[in-house]
């Protein structure tokens, strides 16, 4: 089966690259704008669509139009996607959908009998799950905006370990590093990995539209920094590129990078976003059209994206998982690079 996904990749990405069009490597569809936890560094509570959530029906056409263009890897998402209550039947059409891997992104804050069922959804059809860890204590509340965060998300994430039997799926937490939370990175990781979860590290920003600019978060250079980075490095109880840990401090020092996927690697690092009522983004502007109204084909063949991608081209770069990382595994710059990531790939096939 794996052979056979990898083919249709590798024919969809020839195909793509003669047209000039994205291989839609990853997409992100957020189910709802409505959330149970009021993030510092998120608003998608604050939007106004009405509805305010993506119904079954639109959902299975917004699939339709992902597996008529092609679609590699999916995230569901939110807000808090389990506050969907068909998001059981959204997920096994993802799991239709995607190439690859099909991942549920939820921040585990909700009543448990619904985690419970949502995540043995997820675990007898090996979809994957992320959730964000990124505080403990009270410094995780007012983080994430919401009454006893790490203790809940901590117990929920235990649950689905021990009831994972024999899934393939893949259960991982994020850690968004910002300036508040440095020196609480190596406990959050112990208490990750003691849950027998995996771990990615982000780095906060701003560039999205449901991303919030807040100095307080703003890494800043210095020796906490330093010392993070430096435990960091090579860290094999992380997920991510090393090449990816080692750019944050040169980044955050300089604040620019010459990395911008969209404009370095338009057809192989992409990444789109499809929101609630089914308008897409790529990073920062605004939408490039509405699924729900038109195929991915003449979205990406329109007018309006080649703009986009045009103004790319003055884009000063950014430092982020979704889309530098994305770059960096399909552009290793150096040998050490290239093998370093075809070992993570290895890694996260095992």
């Amino acid at each position: 089966m794996k052979l056979i996904a990898y083919g249709k990749l590798l024919s969809s990405l020839i195909s793509k690259g003669v047209k000039r069009l994205p291989l839609n490597s990853s997409t992100e569809i957020r189910l709802t704008r409505l959330c149970n936890q009021r993030c510092m560094q998120c608003q998608v509570y604050e939007r106004k669509t009405n509805p305010a959530t993506i119904s079954l029906e639109q959902f299975k056409i917004i699939a339709k139009h992902l597996r008529d263009y092609g679609a590699t890897i999916g995230f569901i998402s939110g807000g808090e996607p389990t506050l969907v209550p068909h998001l059981d039947k959204i997920l096994l059409e993802a799991k239709k959908t995607f190439l690859l891997s099909t991942t549920l992104v939820t921040g585990l804050v909700n009543k448990t009998e619904i985690i419970q069922k949502m995540g043995r959804v997820a675990l007898e059809n090996d979809i994957h799950i992320q959730t964000s860890m990124d505080a403990v204590g009270q410094l995780g509340d007012k983080l994430r905006g919401t009454k006893d965060f790490s203790k809940t998300v901590l117990g929920h994430m235990k649950w689905l370990t021990e009831n994972r039997g024999n899934s393939k799926s893949l259960l991982y937490a994020n850690i968004v590093m910002n300036n508040l939370n440095l020196n609480q990175i190596p406990e959050l990781m112990q208490r990750i990995r003691d849950l027998d979860w995996k771990v990615t590290i982000g780095l906060y920003h701003s560039i999205t539209k449901t991303t919030r600019k807040d100095d307080e978060l703003k890494v800043r250079p210095g020796k906490r920094l330093d010392a993070v980075i430096d435990f960091l490095d090579n860290n094999p109880d992380i997920l991510n590129l090393n090449s990816f840990i080692l750019g944050i401090k040169p980044f955050i020092e300089t604040e620019q990078t010459d990395i911008c996927a969209f404009r370095d690697a338009p057809t192989l690092a992409t990444r789109t976003t499809i929101m609630e009522d089914g308008a897409i983004h790529l990073c920062w502007g605004d939408s490039i059209g509405n699924v729900l109204r038109n195929s991915l084909d003449e979205i990406f063949s329109s007018r309006t994206y080649q703009e986009r991608i045009d103004q790319y081209e003055n884009c000063p770069g950014c430092w982020t998982t979704c889309y530098t990382q994305r770059y960096l595994l399909t552009h290793p710059r150096s040998l050490k690079e290239l093998f370093h990531n075809l070992y993570k790939v290895r890694t996260l096939q095992k």
